[in-house]
């Protein structure tokens, strides 16, 4: 099971896409803040995809 800010997808989301994408440069960076942020928002975006039918 991976957890709710894994960057692996099952979905082709650009959205998705975009945001583990951010994330990911946000930890090159070493920008403990932003991947935090990013965290959160790639959390309640998957939440948007458990909600669709």
């Amino acid at each position: 099971m991976s957890s709710p800010t894994s960057a692996s997808t099952t979905l082709r989301c650009p959205e998705c896409d975009d945001l583990a994408r951010g994330r990911k440069q946000a930890a090159a960076a070493q920008d403990l803040s932003r991947v935090t942020d990013f965290d959160v928002l790639i959390a309640r975006h998957r939440a948007r995809h458990q909600m669709k039918p």
